[in-house]
């Protein structure tokens, strides 16, 4: 009987084992690369990307610009594949000043695609608009405004037949007049907004970037960014989906992208090898600056975590090869087994750099198979 019980359970710690094993395929360069059509001509900086399974074909969106920092001669591109081998031009957009944050959304059997229109100014922050296009049977429409002027568009996401929105109010982020607003909204048609509750769900100071996935029973799972700071990690019950519980880590996950395995959810995220200089929540003026400046000054990697339900952490699974300037990953599904992951990067065949040494030189989006 001891036997039976004891290969009985060598068999569910092994079973257990191979079900959490998780491995990828070679990362390889996808954009520039000979992939991508002729007509789309890369600038050194090519980041912030996105990627959505729609009716058979994988369309996928990116920004390219001289460099991280805003900049007028910034585009976004829409490229689409049946297979993830040949693709197709699909759209650009170019609005004379910085785009970012590209994002598509499934709603009511239409793809819809955001971004915002930022500033001229190669080091500020400054969101004014968030534009949308939806295709159609003769292409992409023209960029249609929504109505969440000097906020950032971050997660679309569907729950029960309805659109939810997070986004945060971007304007003076990286001053003391910054008022932090980080919401969940909702819309009836894709173009028009509206907060699901009067009072913002995160209040704290530089709270942004407000990625947030549904669990298969309807409650949500949020990380935020704390810029000068750290992170949150953030729980609403089904039942009250504006009442968000928080968790406060040292640890910032930036580029932030949660997604669902089974009953499992997962984070890909920049990860912050120093770590903060401060473990406080609250940081004073001069905490946070200094933080700032330890966080350029350093080297970063983008990493998959899992999320712990029960102990309401993170917790880190692998880093994936990345350096200087990276994060703002993309997924979608292969197979029931299997996903097509995007993340950008300095080039990683080369020696390791710090963020801001990234931010100002060439960076590049890769590819690999994410296999469960």
């Amino acid at each position: 009987m001891k036997k039976l019980l004891f290969g009985l359970l060598l068999f569910l710690g092994f079973t257990h084992l191979f079900a959490q094993k998780i491995s990828t395929t070679e990362w390889k360069k996808f954009i520039p690369s000979a992939q991508i059509p002729s007509e789309i001509k890369c600038k050194n900086s090519n980041n912030n990307i996105d990627l959505v399974l729609f009716k058979g074909r994988y369309y996928c969106a990116f920004r390219t610009a001289p460099t991280h920092f805003a900049s007028k001669k910034t585009k976004i591109f829409i490229v689409s594949s049946a297979d993830f081998k040949t693709w197709k031009y699909e759209t650009e957009f170019f609005v004379n000043a910085d785009m970012r944050e590209p994002r598509f959304s499934i709603f009511k059997d239409k793809l819809f695609f955001y971004f915002f229109e930022g500033g001229t100014k190669m080091f500020k922050f400054e969101p004014k608009h968030i534009w949308t296009s939806i295709l159609s049977n003769t292409g992409w429409c023209t960029k249609i405004k929504t109505n969440l002027d000097g906020f950032v568009d971050w997660r679309f996401r569907t729950h029960n037949d309805k659109l939810y929105f997070s986004a945060y109010y971007g304007v003076n982020l990286y001053n003391n007049e910054h008022h932090a607003n980080l919401r969940l909204f909702t819309s009836e048609d894709g173009i028009n907004f509206s907060p699901i509750s009067k009072e913002p769900q995160i209040t704290e100071q530089g709270a942004e970037e407000g990625e947030f996935i549904f669990d298969k029973q309807g409650n949500i799972w949020s990380t935020v960014r704390l810029e000068g700071s750290g992170s949150l990690l953030c729980f609403a019950s089904k039942d009250s989906l504006d009442k968000w519980k928080t968790k406060f880590s040292k640890l910032k996950y930036d580029s932030a992208l949660m997604f669902a395995k089974d009953d499992d959810i997962y984070l890909v995220s920049r990860r912050h090898l120093k770590g903060n200089a401060t473990e406080v929540e609250f940081p004073t003026k001069k905490q946070r600056r200094k933080n700032l400046i330890r966080y350029s000054f350093s080297k970063k990697v983008t990493s998959l975590f899992k999320i712990n339900k029960e102990r309401m952490e993170i917790e880190l699974v692998m880093d994936f090869p990345s350096t200087g300037d990276t994060a703002f990953p993309a997924i979608a599904p292969k197979n029931d087994s299997t996903f097509y992951l995007l993340n950008y990067s300095s080039d990683i065949h080369k020696r390791s750099k710090i963020w801001i040494g990234g931010q100002l030189g060439k960076t590049y989006i890769y590819q690999t198979e994410l296999i469960f």
